[in-house]
């Protein structure tokens, strides 16, 4: 297995990021750096970043874990939360919790609950009465972020 120098390597992320991480959308640009998000994945075990970009409130950071094999970790942009895969002592919402958090917050007729970019997402009726997209963090259950439903 050929490993490639932290520089090198934290050089073709930022050239692969430049182009994405200006393009914020609702979520606004991100509290967590680009290099403190890939710091945070390589001190969680994973290795050779081959790219990250910053979308709809996460750094998604292309990588291996500890066993050689690729996956995609995503890093909260606000927190510095690794929100998914799991970590060691982190419990992630099942579904029923994610829809008893939403409820709890005042939210019905929850439809098209799913995992997106580490975070949960719903279509959701708001105490108003409004159709919305909703956010949720997948370990705290708090709605991050809420937008029309188009």
């Amino acid at each position: 297995m050929r490993k490639t120098p932290v520089l090198t390597t934290l050089a073709v992320v930022l050239a692969t990021a430049a182009g994405t991480a200006s393009a914020d959308g609702w979520f606004g640009k991100p509290a967590i750096s680009l290099e403190q998000a890939v710091a945070k994945a390589q001190a969680a075990g994973y290795t050779s970043i081959r790219g990250a970009e910053y979308e709809d409130g996460a750094w998604e950071i292309r990588s291996n874990r500890p066993d050689g094999s690729r996956l995609t970790v995503f890093v909260d942009a606000t927190t510095g939360d690794i929100l998914s895969p799991a970590q060691p002592g982190q419990t992630q919402l099942a579904p029923a919790e994610v829809m008893a958090k939403l409820a709890a917050a005042g939210y019905s007729e929850v439809r098209e609950l799913e995992r997106e970019d580490g975070f949960w997402t719903a279509e959701v009726r708001s105490t108003a009465g409004f159709s919305r997209d909703v956010r949720v963090h997948p370990i705290s259950g708090a709605v991050t972020n809420e937008a029309w439903d188009d």
